[in-house]
């Protein structure tokens, strides 16, 4: 199905040719040919804002990103193993208890 952009989303088109136009419509009574829209050119172009080019490498970095740092990880690990991690028990428990809070 084609899909008409009209700047309030997409509407799909009418393929079966039993929608018309308002002047079509008006015609329609007094034997008028209906035309029938014209499809696309070979020379139609689009346009894409600046703003859209940055959202596309934007998309393809953090596309190229791994979700997890594996070496922070390991750090971490070796650190909780070696007993050398710091915790914060006050940081911990104060975002527990604001945890619980939101959750009510």
């Amino acid at each position: 199905m084609t899909e008409r952009i009209n700047g309030q989303g997409f509407r799909p088109l009418d393929t079966s040719g039993a929608r018309r136009t308002e002047g079509a419509k008006a015609g329609a009574g007094q034997g008028a040919p209906v035309a029938e829209p014209s499809a696309p050119q070979a020379g139609d172009t689009v346009n894409i804002t600046h703003s859209a080019l940055l959202l596309a490498k934007l998309e393809e970095i953090v596309r190229s990103t791994p979700a997890v740092d594996a070496n922070r990880v390991g750090a971490i690990r070796d650190a909780v193993a070696a007993g050398t991690y710091p915790i914060d028990d006050q940081s911990v428990a104060d975002n527990m208890i604001r945890l619980d809070r939101e959750l009510k």
